[in-house]
C-alpha cells in the first residue's frame, strides 16, 4: 500500500459520497432506557436486584434493531468543505476552485477519534524492545541481552547517547518481582528502562537511577514514584531522539486507520510543546490533538490562562485549528495489571503475594488521591476552566470519582470505569446516576478485555460481570467514548469497536455477552460526539468501502456478531479527511 497526503487550506469538494446515517449516543442511550419499560437502572426508581432479565430483554431488542439495519440506498451526494467545515450538501455541486476528491460512491462517516492515547509512548514504541510475551524476569533479560548484542554488532554500545528501553511486560503475569541487581548484571552502565504494558510500573537499572539522582528501590517502581521517573526519562541521553523519531510513523498509522482526532494523555512540559513538535515535523496532514495537563503543571496552565478548548498554536499557525487544550488528568488509582486498582473488596493475598503492602485488612490497591483532595482538585479545575479526566479503574475509585465530580460541579469524563460497584443495594445504580446526572461521560477501552481476561478472575474473583459493563452504562443513559489507552492496546479504533461488539477474548469466551454494543453504538462512541455528516459538521470524514453499522446477514446471532466484529477489525479507509486536508490510500 502507498499513501498520498494532500495539504490544503481547509477547502475541499467531495463528490459522489454516501453518508452513513446513525443515531447519536444520546438517542441510543434513551432508546435503550425506554425499552426497559420503566425498569431502567437510570430511572429515579430502584433497579431490580437481578438485572439479568432486564439486560437480556434489552439486548434482544437492541440486536433485533441491529440486524434490521440495511445499507443506505439513497443516491450519492457531494459535500463542500470550506474553512474546515461542511457548508453545503447537494448533488452536482460545482467546484469553486477548491481541490476535488471523487469518492466514487464510497460510504462516509465522521472522522474517528481515539479518546485516550499516550502519544509520547506510542511514538517511542517503535524504538523500544517488545516485552509483551515475557512471563518472567528471566525472559525479559534474555531480550535485553539480545538487544545489547545487536548494539555491539553495530558498533554503538559505547555511545554516550545509547539507551535501552523496553515496553509491554506485565508484572501480574510474571512468576516473581525482578531486582535492580539482576538488570545491572546484564546491562552494566548502559541506561535501561523497561516500561510495563499497563504503564503503571517500570524496571530501571542503576545507570538510570544515577542520572536521575534516585535511590535504589531494589526492584520495580510502581504508581506515583514510577510516574515521576517516567516524566523525567528525557534526562536519560538518547530518550528524546528515541521518542521524537517515532511521531511521523505514529501519525501515518493513525491516518491510515481513519483517525482524525486523538485525546493525548501525555504529561506535557509546557503549552508550546505540541506546536513546536508540529513545526519540526512539517507534515501536510496530522490528526487533531486535544492535549491534557496534569496536576504537576496546573500552576503554569493557570498562569497562562489556558482553558479546555483553547487553541495551543497561535493565529496563523497551520496547526491552530488542530491543536487544542484538553482536560486536567487526575489519576485516582492504579491498574488491574499492577494489582493497584483501588477496590472495595481486598485482592486475594494468594494472588497478590507479599510485595504489596497489607494494612491488616488485605490490600485494596492504591488510592492515589484521597476523596477530599480530589474534590479540591476538581473545584480548582472548574475555576480554571478545565474539564476533568479522572482515571478510576477500581470500583472504590469510581465511587470516589462520582462523589468528587458531583460535589465539585466539575465537567468532564471518567477514564476507564473498568469495574462498576457491586449491584447489591443498587450501589452501581447510584454511582452511574450521580455521574450521568452531572453530564459526566465514560471514556472506556474495550481492547483491555483482551489482556485482562488472563488475570481478572484471579485478582477480582466473582467480579467479571461488573467489568467493562458498556451496555449497562448506555442503559443508564451514559455517553461512551471509545479509546485504546495506546500503547497499552493498539492505536486502532476498529479494534476497539470490534471488541466492544464481539467481546470475544483470547480464551474463546464471550465476556458478559449482554454487555455487547451494537455496531451503531460502537461507531457513535468513536466519533467525538459527532452525528452523521451534514451542513455544520466538521470537515473531518472517513471514506469506506461499506457501511460499518450494518450487521453480517447469515448464521446465528453469535455468528453474525462475530462476523461483523471481524469485518470491523479488518476495516481500513479509502481516504481520511481532516479539516479539508486529504490522506488517501493509492
Amino acid at each position: 500500500m502507498s499513501v498520498e497526503s494532500i495539504p490544503g487550506t481547509g477547502n475541499l469538494l467531495v463528490r459522489n459520497v454516501r453518508i452513513v446515517g446513525f443515531r447519536s449516543r444520546r438517542e441510543l442511550a434513551e432508546r435503550f432506557r425506554v425499552q426497559r419499560s420503566g425498569k431502567s437502572i437510570g430511572s429515579s426508581g430502584s433497579a431490580p436486584s437481578d438485572l439479568q432479565p432486564v439486560l437480556a430483554d434489552a439486548a434482544r431488542r437492541r440486536w433485533a434493531q441491529a440486524r434490521s439495519r440495511r445499507p443506505s440506498r439513497t443516491p450519492p451526494v457531494d459535500l463542500r468543505i470550506s474553512g474546515g467545515i461542511i457548508v453545503e450538501v447537494g448533488s452536482a455541486l460545482v467546484s469553486r476552485g477548491e481541490p476535488v476528491l471523487d469518492a466514487q460512491g464510497a460510504s462516509a462517516v465522521p472522522g474517528l477519534w481515539d479518546a485516550h492515547v499516550h502519544l509520547d509512548l506510542v511514538a517511542a514504541q517503535a524504538a523500544r524492545i517488545d516485552l509483551s510475551d515475557t512471563r518472567s524476569p528471566e525472559d525479559a533479560l534474555v531480550i535485553v541481552a539480545r538487544e545489547l548484542g545487536r548494539l555491539a554488532a553495530a558498533g554503538r554500545s559505547s555511545s554516550s547517547a545509547i539507551t535501552i528501553q523496553g515496553f509491554g511486560h506485565r508484572l501480574s503475569q510474571w512468576s516473581r518481582l525482578p531486582t535492580t541487581d539482576e538488570l545491572d548484571a546484564v546491562t552494566g552502565d548502559i541506561p535501561t528502562a523497561l516500561i510495563s504494558g499497563d504503564v503503571h510500573s517500570g524496571w530501571v537499572n542503576s545507570a538510570v537511577l544515577r542520572i536521575l539522582g534516585l535511590p535504589d528501590p531494589r526492584g520495580p517502581l510502581m504508581e506515583e514514584p514510577w510516574f515521576s521517573v517516567l516524566t523525567r526519562l528525557d534526562e536519560v541521553p538518547g530518550t528524546t531522539d528515541l521518542r521524537e523519531s517515532g511521531f511521523r510513523g505514529a501519525f501515518e498509522d493513525a491516518l491510515a486507520r481513519g483517525i482524525t482526532g486523538i485525546v493525548d494523555m501525555t504529561e506535557p512540559h509546557d503549552p508550546g510543546e505540541w506546536p513546536a513538535r508540529c513545526r519540526r515535523l512539517a507534515l501536510p496532514v496530522i490528526p487533531r490533538i486535544r492535549a491534557s495537563v496534569y496536576m504537576a503543571e496546573l500552576d503554569a496552565w493557570e498562569r497562562a490562562g489556558l482553558r479546555t478548548g483553547d487553541p495551543l498554536a497561535g493565529e496563523g499557525d497551520p496547526a491552530s485549528s488542530l491543536l487544542t487544550q484538553g482536560s486536567l488528568k487526575i489519576i485516582v488509582d492504579g491498574s488491574l495489571g499492577a494489582k493497584s486498582a483501588w477496590t472495595n473488596e481486598a485482592y486475594p493475598m494468594s494472588a497478590v503475594g507479599p510485595a504489596v503492602p497489607d494494612d491488616g485488612h488485605g490490600t485494596h490497591g492504591v488510592e492515589s488521591v484521597a476523596r477530599d483532595d480530589l474534590v479540591d482538585l476538581l473545584r480548582r479545575a472548574r475555576c480554571a476552566g478545565l474539564d476533568a479526566a479522572v482515571h478510576a479503574i477500581g470500583d472504590a475509585a469510581l465511587e470516589d470519582a462520582a462523589h468528587a465530580l458531583t460535589v465539585s460541579g466539575a465537567h468532564g469524563r471518567v477514564e476507564h470505569a473498568q469495574l462498576l460497584p457491586s449491584r447489591e443495594g443498587d450501589r452501581d445504580v447510584r454511582v452511574l446516576e450521580e455521574l450521568i446526572a452531572h453530564g459526566i461521560e465514560f471514556s472506556v477501552q474495550p481492547a483491555h478485555m483482551l489482556d485482562d481476561d488472563a488475570t481478572v478472575d484471579e485478582l477480582w474473583p466473582g467480579r467479571r460481570s461488573r467489568c467493562f459493563a458498556f451496555a449497562e452504562m448506555v442503559g443508564a443513559g451514559g455517553l461512551l467514548q471509545l479509546g485504546s489507552d495506546a500503547p497499552v492496546a493498539q492505536l486502532d479504533p476498529w479494534l476497539s469497536m470490534a471488541t466492544a461488539v464481539s467481546r470475544r477474548v483470547p480464551s474463546g469466551e464471550v465476556w458478559s455477552p449482554l454487555e455487547r454494543l451494537s455496531p451503531e453504538e460502537a461507531l457513535a462512541a468513536s466519533v467525538d460526539g459527532q452525528g452523521p455528516l451534514g451542513v455544520g459538521s466538521r470537515g473531518d470524514l472517513v471514506l469506506l468501502d461499506r457501511d460499518p453499522t450494518v450487521m453480517a446477514t447469515s448464521g446465528t446471532t453469535d455468528e453474525r456478531i462475530d462476523a461483523t466484529a471481524a469485518r470491523l477489525r479488518d476495516e481500513r479507509p479509502i481516504a481520511t479527511v481532516i479539516a479539508g486536508r486529504i490522506w488517501r490510500r493509492t
